[in-house]
C-alpha cells in the first residue's frame, strides 16, 4: 500500500521519523519528528509568512518583522527558532500539517518503487540513520544554525542530512532533494532537440534525474558529523 499512499497517523509516529505534508497538492514539505507532538523543520525564513518566536524579546514576530499580540498556537514553543533567520524550528505537527494530512518518508526504496512514485519528495533508496542519531542532528541544527535556505536546499535536503548524515561533495552541485532533482536541468539538456521534443521527454527525463541524483545512488556524497558541517561546506569553497 506504500505505493499508493504513506499516509501516517500521528499516533504511529515514531522519534526520528522524517514526515512530510502535501503543500496544495503541488510539492512537500518535510521535517523531523522528535516526539511530544512536535518537529523540527527548515522553512524559508524570508517567504514562509509563518510567525516565529524571537528567542530574544520572546515575542512572536512575522517573516516581515512586526510584532503579535497573541501567539497562534496553544503549544507555547510552537514556531521557536533559536538561531535567528536560519529558518530551523520547532513546530508541533498540526501547524505544520495544517489544513493538510501526515506522510511518512520512505528509506531505503528499491529503484522500482522510487520510479514507480513518479512525483519526488516521498522515497529515497538510502538508509535512515537510527533515531538518536537523526534527532541529535536536527536538535544540534536548531541550536546552532544551518546554511541559508534556498532551491537546491530547501526543507527535504534538510530532512535527508538529518536522516543520514549524508552531504555532497560536488560544489557544483548540492541539491539532494529529489523534488529539485526533477526540475534542475542537466548540462545541454535545453540545448538538444527541439521543443516539442524536450516537452515531450520532460515527465521520463524528469524521472531519470530523481532517480540518478537520488541520495542512495549518488557517488559524490560522505558522511559528515553535525559539529563538523559548517566547516566542511567551507572547505568546498578553498
Amino acid at each position: 500500500m506504500e505505493l499508493f499512499s504513506q499516509k501516517v497517523k500521528q499516533s504511529e509516529l515514531e522519534k526520528g521519523d522524517h514526515v512530510y505534508t502535501w503543500r496544495k497538492n503541488m510539492y512537500t514539505h518535510h521535517g523531523i519528528f522528535i516526539g511530544e507532538g512536535k518537529l523540527i523543520h527548515l522553512v524559508n525564513p524570508k517567504a514562509d509568512g509563518i510567525l516565529h518566536i524571537s528567542t530574544a524579546s520572546k515575542s512572536w514576530i512575522s517573516s516581515g518583522g512586526r510584532k503579535k499580540e497573541k501567539t497562534p498556537c496553544a503549544m507555547s514553543d510552537c514556531g521557536l527558532e533559536k538561531v535567528a533567520g536560519t529558518g530551523v524550528r520547532v513546530t508541533c505537527i498540526d501547524c505544520f500539517i495544517k489544513k493538510g494530512s501526515l506522510y511518512r518518508f520512505k528509506y531505503e526504496a528499491s529503484r522500482e518503487f522510487l520510479v514507480a512514485k513518479l512525483r519526488g519528495g516521498t522515497c529515497n533508496t538510502a538508509r535512515s540513520d537510527p533515531p538518536e542519531e537523526v534527532i541529535h542532528r536536527a536538535t544540534y541544527l536548531l541550536e546552532n544554525g544551518y546554511i541559508e535556505y534556498d532551491l537546491i536546499n530547501n526543507c527535504e535536503d534538510f530532512a535527508l542530512y538529518c536522516k543520514t548524515g549524508l552531504w555532497s561533495k560536488d560544489i557544483s552541485y548540492q541539491g539532494r532533494s529529489s523534488q529539485a532533482n526533477m526540475v534542475h536541468p542537466t548540462k545541454m539538456e535545453d540545448k538538444v532537440g527541439s521543443r516539442m521534443q524536450r516537452f515531450v521527454t520532460a515527465i521520463p527525463r524528469s524521472c531519470s534525474k530523481r532517480e540518478n541524483k537520488d541520495l542512495g545512488i549518488r557517488e559524490d556524497v560522505v558522511k559528515v558529523a553535525v559539529e563538523e558541517l559548517s566547516s566542511f561546506g567551507l572547505s568546498l569553497l578553498r
